[in-house]
């Protein structure tokens, strides 16, 4: 695949999310969600268990603010002291830019939280969109990609950016059936969130194509 399709590929990925988080506001601004919120609190709750409780409760924590901070820290420091200060600064820009819009939109939508259905305590911001679903995915997603990239010669490269994706759906998801965000917080949240890796991907193709090589930023066996 030429860069040309690839350029093409990431835009009509960005346009298309793009279209399905406009769809989600038009919604919630028509107050059309209702239904769906309801339906999905009702599944959710339908499918409760001791032992998918534990497991949501893992996954959503590792969405939040403190284990990607220190994770996205640790990433920009390693990636600077190895020259690839490029990637490092889209390691920043992915999150900050999306944990800055998230909490401007949850601001300007003012969206209380679901209450009464909670199985852990109820963060105080505002709930839509979900910022669990806004900012890690794009994140986790890019990472994704560079592991694929920098360990291409592993049978096991091709597995990694349908497994985050999978990963990152299943996050989202979390935070419907432990009861802090409504369907439509979530799926407005991820639809950004790809919107917005798309952008990042190809942004970072960009920068590719003005660099006259390219080597792996981390060193690795091969």
């Amino acid at each position: 695949m030429n860069q040309t399709t690839r350029k093409n590929g990431y835009v009509g990925g960005a346009l298309t999310f793009a279209v399905l988080a406009m769809i989600m506001f038009a919604l919630y601004v028509a107050e059309k969600v209702a239904g769906m919120d309801q339906a999905a609190i009702a599944f959710a709750t339908s499918i409760r268990s001791d032992v998918g409780t534990a497991f949501f409760r893992l996954v959503t924590n590792l969405g939040g603010g403190v284990f990607l901070v220190p994770v996205a820290v640790m990433m920009i420091v390693v990636l600077y002291i190895k020259k690839y200060r490029v990637e490092a600064m889209f390691v920043l820009i992915s999150l900050g830019v999306s944990e800055v819009a998230n909490e401007l939109l949850k601001l300007f939508f003012a969206r209380p939280r679901p209450s009464g259905v909670n199985l852990i305590e109820l963060p105080e911001s505002f709930s839509f969109p979900s910022g669990h679903a806004m900012i890690g995915p794009a994140f986790y997603c890019m990472v994704a990609f560079w592991i694929a990239q920098w360990f291409a010669e592993k049978r096991w490269s091709s597995l990694v950016q349908p497994a985050v994706f999978l990963f990152v759906a299943v996050l989202a998801f979390s935070r419907v059936y432990l009861g802090v965000h409504y369907l439509s917080d979530v799926l407005t949240g991820f639809f950004l969130s790809m919107c917005w890796y798309f952008v990042l991907r190809l942004g970072y193709e960009e920068w590719l194509g003005r660099r006259s090589t390219v080597v792996d930023p981390i060193p690795h066996s091969r």
